[in-house]
């Protein structure tokens, strides 16, 4: 247990995550309705352009999923030390694709909430 790594955990979650992403993209593009991971149930009655929410989300999501899938699997391998890329070299490695991924995690953010505000009718007056 001494050599256990955290780190391969959350690789793998992000993996998942993507995956899980990417499937959501597939079936948004494929029945043409939100996924409840994307906006909450109660949420979908206030949506007044749901083919406008899925144009703009679904290139976004698509791009977090992808990034969200490789990212994962590259850092999990590197982790393990099946790139070769060394010690530091893994850590370096490591590092960038993490802050890689949060950057592309707070433009996905962002375009939700731009979607939102965009697509859904606000609170104020139900």
């Amino acid at each position: 247990m001494k050599n256990f790594n955290i780190m391969l955990i959350f690789d793998l979650i992000i993996a998942v995550v993507g995956i899980y992403l990417l499937y959501s993209c597939y079936l948004m593009k494929k029945k043409g309705e939100i996924p409840s991971s994307f906006i909450a149930e109660d949420m979908m009655k206030r949506c007044e352009d749901k083919a406008g929410y899925i144009s703009y989300m679904l290139p976004r999501a698509l791009l977090f999923g992808a990034v969200s899938l490789i990212s994962g699997l590259l850092c999990f391998l590197a982790d393990l030390g099946l790139l070769p890329l060394g010690k530091k070299g893994g850590s370096i490695f490591g590092i960038v694709m993490l802050v890689f991924f949060l950057i592309i995690w707070l433009v996905f953010s962002a375009s939700m909430k731009n979607a939102r505000i965009k697509y859904f009718a606000s609170d104020i007056g139900m």
